[in-house]
């Protein structure tokens, strides 16, 4: 039950913080910033709000890591993959695919140094 209090605490921030990137990277394309920069700009947020959000994550947890990196990167991403369909209804390509693998492993990385980090402290 605390796993999964811990889990719903981070989907929240994730979800507050998505939508403040979102917001704040919308109002740069209104006032006339390309779009091309703006998307760098949301998938580099993204990379970090995902390893950030693992690191902090498995820095909780005393042994693997990677796994908590793993399930926490593909929580987000179902979350991710949800919100499109249901608000875009785009369709899933290559490109796609290959954003959120990356995604995921920057979770996996985050998840991993978290732990090692932890460990270093002792």
């Amino acid at each position: 039950m605390n796993k999964l209090i811990n889990y719903l605490k981070f989907i929240a921030i994730f979800l507050i913080l998505e939508l403040l990137f979102t917001f704040v990277v919308s109002l740069l394309n209104l006032l006339g910033l390309n779009s091309g920069i703006t998307t760098i700009i949301i998938f580099i947020l993204n990379i970090l709000l995902f390893f950030i959000l693992s690191l902090i994550n498995a820095s909780k947890v005393k042994k693997k890591g990677f796994l908590e990196g793993i399930i926490l990167g593909l929580i987000f991403i179902i979350l991710m993959i949800l919100i499109k369909i249901i608000l875009f209804d785009n369709t899933f390509n290559l490109s796609t695919f290959i954003y959120y693998l990356i995604l995921l492993l920057t979770s996996l990385f985050g998840g991993m140094i978290g732990v090692n980090k932890k460990e270093a402290k002792k």
